[in-house]
């Protein structure tokens, strides 16, 4: 890729995140509650959590699609749910248990997460926050690009690839470049959909 066709894909990127974060912002808070109950029962119903215990999520942002009913449900059916904490800019995400009732700390990006004494903990599945996907299975986050650098890093453990997002988040074709990893599932409130 020149560096021509890298800044177009760049802009591309800028132009759809600032489209997205206004679709994903005009949600009416009942209907962002009821996605997100949903979206759990999606996750619930179609991942493989009981072969794969260790499921890691993310702590919500403001209008984000709500972990918490995904979180809760996972801890009291016996899963292992665990949450990211940032080891600085350039770095992957670790990983670490999360319960109900453990203390959480404000990371950067006022992003809750785990203390950092907690031992990190190997995911097997990992459920990515996003701005965009398409049915390719290309994500478009935040730009910072944790979750590629995290999903090259565990790429030996294969963890599951899932993103977990509202429905209206799906577009026609995400810009990607060599250094974006592909999703292989995505959970909506409309379910667990399989990349092909």
């Amino acid at each position: 890729m020149t560096s021509a066709d890298a800044a177009t894909v760049a802009e591309r990127k800028h132009r759809l995140r600032q489209e997205m974060r206004a679709r994903r912002m005009a949600m009416p808070a009942a209907a962002h509650a009821a996605a997100s109950r949903a979206a759990a029962w999606a996750a619930l119903s179609g991942l493989p959590w009981r072969d794969r215990p260790e499921v890691a999520l993310f702590w919500p942002l403001a209008d984000e699609i709500d972990t918490l009913p995904l979180l809760h449900a996972l801890h009291w059916l016996g899963a292992r749910p665990l949450l990211p904490r940032m080891q600085g800019r350039g770095r992957p995400l670790t990983f670490h248990a999360w319960k109900p009732d453990a203390p959480l700390v404000q990371g950067p990006f006022r992003v809750l997460e785990p203390t950092p004494d907690l031992a990190a903990v190997l995911p097997r599945i990992v459920l990515a926050p996003l701005l965009a996907f398409d049915r390719a299975g290309r994500r478009l986050g935040y730009g910072a690009a944790f979750y590629d650098m995290t999903f090259a890093a565990l790429a030996a453990a294969a963890p599951l690839r899932v993103g977990y997002c509202f429905a209206c988040q799906e577009v026609a074709a995400v810009p990607a470049d060599a250094s974006d990893v592909a999703l292989e599932l995505v959970v909506t409130e409309t379910g667990c959909h399989v990349i092909t």
